[in-house]
This record gives structure tokens, sequence and C-alpha cells, in this order.
């Protein structure tokens, strides 16, 4: 058997979308015509009209980078810019205008973005804001994951696995082993609450699963013919609470199953892997206080895999205080570390990745995978407004086509891995199963903050 090294095809998948320019160039009418602008301007913001080349056209700001090139050497003062209120208005919560917008260059180009001109932002801030990576490993050349000499695994494996193998004299093993699925990449695509997704954008997001080796977990009333036989080995049908394991029906290309947990997961489970026994069973939790003793709970069980649901911006369900997952996932880790028997099952998040970066650190604090939601969508060129209307969609999502829909995402899944190979080999990881839980690797902004102030008080406050 011939080794291929795994890879993701890229090719460029314009938006069919109108821009939303972050900056608007405006020309004023003290404008001479002069054309200094436009020979000043590398990135075509600036051209003379078709019908009359006497004259400028309007400014075409979405291809504007923020130089000032044509402002700096227009004679006039006839060019201003503003930031554009479209943009302003991109996405919500951990949402924001540039994450949306870095996701659609990343689904077009399937290429990383470069945010240059020098960072005058904050150094840290909330949830995924303030976790850091070590990069010390960054001086070695031979460690940059994509064109070194060394491999960088991204694959994960998901199921059960034992903690030790048994043999009988003869060398037999006697180790009951229960199923594995190895995936190529720690994303699924995920569109168990993506209601806008169309028939034609999952029949896309089928096609991107195959082209990527993962999983698209998808309700299973929502499951056609003609998607389960374009990625038959893909598709993981997510079952409501309260299914009848008795007249479940699974098709037998099928390689993992999700239940949603009810009051009666445990039989529900028991009954599962009896009458499935080459499956993977999935038990998806909404992560809420005291999640990591459910997990537990799991592991006693033996079931497979842990999916735990955070919301939107990566937080616990429940009211009052809620922990974000950083915080969740590395209390889920600990309680099974602790046991000495973390291996024994697999944890994937869900809810509040919304950047390449959130992928290895939702890994580094505990979970084995991370499956991805709202990202799919923005990846469509979707604004991720704060009210969703498919039928006024401004960016027509309804409308796209399967082939369109696959490129977009694997784009964007292409350019999310080789970032996290370039943060894989920074850290001197060559394989991503290594990351889990690895905080050693990490600095965790809150922990610092709450071991200074202990200096500074002498202790007593902040213990």
């Amino acid at each position: 058997m011939r080794y291929e090294r795994y890879h993701i095809p890229i090719e460029t998948v314009p938006t069919t979308a109108p821009p939303v320019p972050k900056f608007i160039i405006t020309r004023a009418s003290n404008c001479v015509n002069c054309g200094k602008c436009e020979k000043a301007c590398i990135f075509g913001v600036h051209k003379r009209k078709e019908g009359d080349p006497r004259e400028m056209a309007d400014p075409l700001s979405h291809l504007c980078k923020n130089c000032f090139r044509c402002i700096s050497d227009c004679p006039q003062r006839a060019l201003t810019m503003s930031l554009g209120q479209d943009y302003r208005a991109l996405g919500h919560g951990i949402w924001t205008p540039l994450r949306v917008s870095t996701i659609w260059g990343e689904a077009e180009t399937g290429k990383i973005p470069v945010l240059g001109a020098g960072y005058r932002g904050m150094f840290a801030g909330p949830d995924f804001d303030g976790v850091w990576t070590d990069m010390s490993e960054i001086v070695r050349p031979t460690r940059d994951g994509i064109h070194g000499r060394e491999t960088i695994s991204t694959s994960v494996d998901i199921g059960r696995k034992p903690l030790f193998l048994a043999f009988d004299t003869e060398g037999a093993l006697t180790t009951e082993l229960a199923p594995v699925v190895e995936l190529s990449v720690p994303m699924m695509l995920d569109a168990t609450r993506l209601e806008a997704a169309g028939p034609d954008v999952l029949m896309g997001f089928a096609l991107a699963a195959k082209g990527l080796d993962t999983f698209l977990l998808v309700p299973r009333d929502r499951i056609t013919k003609e998607l389960m036989e374009a990625a038959p080995s893909q598709i993981v049908p997510v079952l409501s609470e309260g299914t009848d394991v008795k007249s479940l029906e699974v098709d037998p290309r099928t390689r993992m199953v999700e239940l949603c947990v009810g009051a009666s997961w445990k039989n529900w489970a028991k009954a599962f892997a009896k009458r499935f026994p080459d499956k993977v069973l999935s038990l998806r939790v909404q992560a809420s206080k005291g999640v990591e003793e459910t997990v537990l709970e799991m592991l006693d069980a033996e079931v497979p895999v842990a999916h735990l649901e955070y919301d939107e911006d990566g937080r616990e369900q429940g009211r009052g205080e809620t922990r974000h997952a950083k915080d969740s996932l590395r209390a889920v880790h600990r309680a099974m570390t602790a046991k000495g028997v973390r291996d024994e099952i697999t944890v994937i998040a869900s809810g509040g990745v919304a950047a390449a970066e959130h992928v290895p650190k939702t890994i580094v604090c505990g979970a084995d995978a991370v499956s991805l939601e709202s990202a799919l969508m923005v990846a469509l060129s979707c604004r991720h407004c704060s009210t969703c209307r498919p039928s006024s969609c401004p960016a027509s999502i309804g409308a796209a086509g399967p082939d369109w829909v696959r490129g977009r995402v694997m784009n964007m899944v292409g350019a999310w891995r080789d970032q996290m190979l370039e943060m894989l080999g920074a850290m001197g990881i060559r394989e991503v199963r290594r990351l889990r839980g690895e905080v050693g690797r990490a600095i965790f902004y809150d922990d610092i903050q709450k071991e200074f102030l202990s200096i500074l008080s002498g202790g007593g406050e902040h213990g």
C-alpha cells in the first residue's frame, strides 16, 4: 500500500454575496481627475470610468486594504476613509466583524490570513482570548508543519479505547475491542443546530465531509436518501430524546450514531451497544454545571463518546454564572485523569468555535475533537445576523449550490488545519493527539492574574 500524505485540496471559490467593505473610500467634488490615486493604489480601488476615461469612477471600497496611499498622494485632499457601517454590523457576541470577515477570506482562498499593519489591540481578553499557547519551538525550521521534513499528524480516534491489551498463553488477543473510527482532522461538521441550512447546503456539507474525511452530524429526520448516498460513511444521524432503540434502523454504512441525552440514557446506551455492536455511540449532552459528573457516569456506563454542547458563545447552559468551555473542559479532563480513565472515552466539544485558533485551544483544554456549527454558515458568506431570516438573507444562502458549499467549507477547514499545523510545529508537537489536555503548553490569563494578585496581597485575600 502506497503512503499518501493527507492533503486538503483548495481552490478559489468567490463569494456570490454583495461585498461588505471594511473601509469606505469617498471621493469629494473637488477631485480634478488627475489619476494619481489610481497609480498609487495597487489593489484596484481607483479606476477611470469605462464610458468616459476623463473622469474617475466611484472607488471600489471592498478592495481597500487601509494603506492610506491614495489619500496621502491626492493633491486635492479629495479622498476620505471611514469604517463601513455594514461591516460594523456584522455578527454579534463572540462573532466580531473581524472574525466573520476573516472566515470569509479563508473560505474564498483556503489560505492562512495575514493581518499586518501592526497590532494595536489588547493582548488578553475573555474566554479563549485569555489563553496563550507556548510557541518556544518556533526557532526549529524543520517543524513548520507544512513545508518541513517532519510530518505532523492531525488525525484523531473517535471511540472507546482499552487501557491495556490482554493475551492468552498462546498469544491470542482476549481483550474485547470496541469499534473506533479514525478521522483525518479533529474537526467535524455539525448541522444539528443549523436550522437555516437547506437541502442543498446539507448536500454541500456532506460532500465537504467526504472530501475532508470527517463526520457530518445531521438530525435523523433531515437525512434524505440522496444525502446518505452522497457520503454514506460520513453521515452521523443525531437522534432525539425518546427514540425507541428496538425499532431503530441504521444504515449498515453508518459508523457512528448520536443520541441527545434524556432521562433513560443509560438503558438506551446499553440496548444500543447490544443491538449495534459495530457502531460507535455518541451521547450529546448540554454542558451545564456539574457536567464532569455526567461524563464520569458515561464512563461507568461504557459510553464511548461524550459530545458536550455549549451555547453559541461557548458557555455552559443554565441560569446565573456559567463557565466557559475552556474552564468546563478542563474540569472534565481533570475529573477523568484523576481516575486514570481519560482514554476510555472521546470528548467532542461544540459551540463557541469562531476562529481557527479556537480549535487547538479547545483541544488543549481537554477535548479530543470539535464540531463546527455557525462557522460553516459564516463560510457561506453568512453575516451572522442577530435575527436570522432565510427569506431575507443578504447572502442568499438558500440559493447556494452543493458544489459551491463544498468548496467554501473545504477551503475554510483547510485554512484552519494549516494554522493548526503551524501552531503544532511551533510547539514541537508532531501529532494533535498529544495536544489534548496539554495545559502545561498553554498560559491561562485568569490563572496568572490570580497568582499575581495573590503575591501582591501576601496570599491572604486571593489564597
